[in-house]
């Protein structure tokens, strides 16, 4: 029989998506036991074997009624406590173990996500997205805005602060204007410290602070661990995964063609452009009849570029950087060749 470590271990690596031959592996137990035990709820002795009594067993009915009352996940140093006031004499370990147990029975919902639809020119939601990792890794910096939907990508090779500011103007550009608000999640190039001036007034990464004063839009940020809040860019970050760059890739990978930022870059463009065109799920209509309505109460970004070279800035708290120029997502000569070498038409 398996110990209760190890059937908890089986089934916590069986959620995180690891296969029944990797768990085998990992625990040196056979495939046969491992694909029984992920078919149990709790783990049940053999047909000769006698469970022990555990130093447990008398607060388990108080212990499966107050987690029972509540929809999330009760601190077990606070079942600690109360057992141990009880008169139990046991270690944490046996009660952690009990409550991941229980826990997996409840199938207890996660604490929902805070989402909610914005009013148009209100939120764009930013976010990095790994699409390669390794010597020679490849980022996406995706940009969607919260009442349109409209969406915009940029390959990189690298997530420092400098890159993450330029993303920022390319997507400006791209939107033709900037939300009010601009929400994130808690990356190093945003924020260096949460709470550092009191609770919710955070230090921001100085370059991204300068760009926030600059253009008038407010820096928000996720709450800690809680990525899913800014739902609209990561739901895109999904599609643009499946439906843009493992296509690509597999196409490149037959022409013998390597995965690049330039090449992810050239074909970005058209597929943002049907991306844009197509109904959205939620809205019922095209992010790109949306960002329509929503121009006109996006603040300005060349005006304020403009303003900015004529007659430069009041106050400004780090050098003025050059203002970059729109980027050429599409180099259509490039393009035509890449083409024909994945259609097969050059050798």
């Amino acid at each position: 029989m398996i110990s209760q470590k190890d059937f908890i271990v089986i089934h916590s690596l069986y959620e995180k998506g690891s296969s029944i031959s990797a768990i085998a592996r990992l625990t040196n137990l056979d495939r046969k036991t491992v694909r029984k035990r992920l078919k149990e709820l709790e783990l049940k002795p053999g047909k000769h074997e006698v469970i022990k009594p555990s130093k447990l067993d008398q607060y388990k009915s108080y212990i499966n009624e107050y987690i029972s009352k509540s929809n999330y996940r009760i601190p077990y140093t606070d079942i600690l406590n109360d057992i141990r006031a009880m008169g139990y004499s046991g270690g944490k370990t046996i009660l952690q173990d009990y409550l991941t147990l229980e826990y997996r029975k409840l199938s207890m919902a996660p604490e929902p996500a805070v989402r909610y639809e914005t009013l148009s020119g209100e939120q764009m939601q930013v976010d990095w997205t790994t699409i390669r990792k390794g010597k020679n890794p490849i980022y996406g910096f995706v940009a969607t805005l919260g009442f349109s939907r409209q969406s915009f990508v940029c390959f990189t090779d690298n997530m420092k602060a400098e890159t993450l500011i330029t993303c920022h103007e390319k997507s400006f550009l791209f939107f033709g204007g900037i939300t009010q608000t601009i929400l994130y999640d808690n990356m190093k190039a945003v924020v260096d410290k949460r709470n550092y001036y009191g609770r919710g007034l955070h230090k921001y990464h100085p370059r991204l602070y300068d760009l926030s004063k600059r253009f008038g839009f407010k820096i928000k940020l996720c709450k800690p661990y809680r990525p899913e809040t800014k739902g609209k860019v990561e739901n895109f970050n999904k599609y643009l995964k499946n439906n843009f760059y493992r296509p690509l890739a597999v196409k490149l990978k037959a022409a013998h063609l390597l995965v690049t930022c330039t090449i992810l870059n050239n074909y970005i463009s058209p597929w943002l452009n049907n991306a844009n065109n197509r109904i959205h799920g939620t809205t019922k209509q095209r992010p790109c009849d949306l960002l329509k309505e929503e121009l006109a109460c996006l603040l300005p970004y060349l005006t304020a570029t403009k303003a900015q070279v004529e007659y430069g800035t009041t106050e400004q708290r780090l050098p003025q950087r050059q203002i970059m120029l729109p980027i050429t997502l599409v180099d259509s000569t490039n393009l035509v060749e890449y083409d024909q070498l994945l259609t097969g038409a050059v050798v």
